[in-house]
């Protein structure tokens, strides 16, 4: 049995007129009308009784059609959220970090993100850069905000730079370093 039996017998047993199921469904009468037989066929019951002028659901068709409806409802949403899950907008998002060198930009990117995309959950891991090579590889995060990849695995992934640090040494002005001069 195939969503397309259910499709077709669903379209005919609303309408109760294989002319408007054709129709609406844009399919030659004739392979509606085989199609359901072969529906019957495979069922082992007759669902719809049939004349030239009327069509009737039999009790078996009425009990039929409920499940036909839900099964196409399921498979419908199952498409959609499949579709959503292929834009990102529900699943899971495993997001690697390297802790002082993204605390500057993740929190704000993250709230953003949970605004547009509600259904989608959030793991964040806090990794040094070779934890979120072996995480990419186990597939536990998806994308990771780290230092330069090595060259030996940059081929494996995009890189965008996102944030640039400036890094500063504060020592005590009586300590012997603090006299000398930071070129030096």
């Amino acid at each position: 049995m195939e969503l397309r039996h259910l499709r077709y017998f669903v379209s005919v047993a609303q309408y109760l007129n294989y002319s408007e199921a054709s129709r609406r469904l844009h399919v030659a009468q004739p392979a509606i009308s085989q199609t359901i037989l072969d529906l019957e066929e495979e069922l082992g019951v007759k669902l719809l009784l049939r004349t030239k002028r009327s069509v009737q659901m039999t009790a078996a068709g009425t009990i039929f059609l409920r499940e036909a409806q839900e099964i196409l409802r399921h498979a419908n949403e199952a498409q959609r959220l499949a579709r959503r899950a292929a834009r990102g907008e529900v699943g899971a998002l495993g997001i690697g970090f390297f802790g002082a060198a993204s605390a500057p930009i993740l929190p704000g990117l993250a709230q953003a993100y949970r605004r547009k995309f509600p259904d989608v959950e959030l793991r964040l891991f806090e990794l040094n850069p070779d934890q979120q090579l072996a995480a990419f590889d186990e597939g536990r995060i998806h994308l990771g905000f780290t230092r330069s990849l090595p060259p030996d695995r940059r081929a494996e992934f995009e890189e965008e730079l996102v944030y640039t640090d400036r890094l500063f040494i504060a020592l005590p002005r009586t300590h012997a370093l603090a006299k000398k001069n930071s070129s030096a």
